[in-house]
């Protein structure tokens, strides 16, 4: 079981729905799910929720500076990466797909890698969410930055309550359970 959750995003209404943000989208939902309310961390910029067993976090950053805020809160709770779990976009993943790992490379994702940096290890777990595919001649920044299609959306809400039911099964029955019923 996980104890420290991360759902990563960029801060900032201009950011609220875009596709980089899909995992704050998630956090958010399973937070709604256990009927928690969200509350300014006092030790640095981030949105925390208090579970019953698990803290969940909302950096307050850019997503490539994510890894400072994890390591601040694995030192200042004494918690080890492999307490941690993290959910993020994933571009290589069709829109709607979910890949959940119990640890591995960052793919590039930003986010991912500056954890990785600021930690030391790639050792914790994640639950990817797909958001693509990146249409061609289409910028990269600008895809992952641009908001949902109306065409998307009723993909993005399914997407969205089927990574918060792979959360919980991680959380119930361990994440190989979750991983062989939610990898597709």
């Amino acid at each position: 079981m996980f104890s420290l959750i991360f759902g990563l995003g960029n801060p900032g209404p201009e950011y609220r729905g875009t596709r980089h943000n899909v995992g704050l989208m998630v956090l958010e939902a399973v937070a709604r799910r256990q009927k928690l309310s969200w509350r300014p961390e006092r030790s640095g910029p981030a949105c925390v929720a208090e579970g019953k067993q698990a803290l969940f976090i909302s950096p307050l950053c850019y997503m490539n500076e994510s890894g400072v805020i994890v390591r601040n809160f694995l030192q200042r709770l004494r918690k080890k990466p492999e307490d941690i779990f993290v959910i993020v976009d994933d571009i290589a993943l069709p829109l709607g797909k979910l890949r959940l790992r119990p640890g591995g490379a960052s793919g590039g994702h930003r986010g991912l890698l500056s954890i990785v940096s600021a930690i030391g290890t790639e050792g914790f777990g994640r639950l990817r969410c797909g958001i693509g595919p990146l249409p061609r001649g289409v910028d990269l920044a600008d895809f992952v930055l641009a908001r949902f299609c109306n065409d998307e959306r009723p993909d993005l809400e399914a997407m969205i309550e089927q990574a918060a039911d792979a959360f919980e099964c991680c959380q119930e029955c361990g994440i190989a359970v979750a991983m062989n019923r939610f990898n597709a």
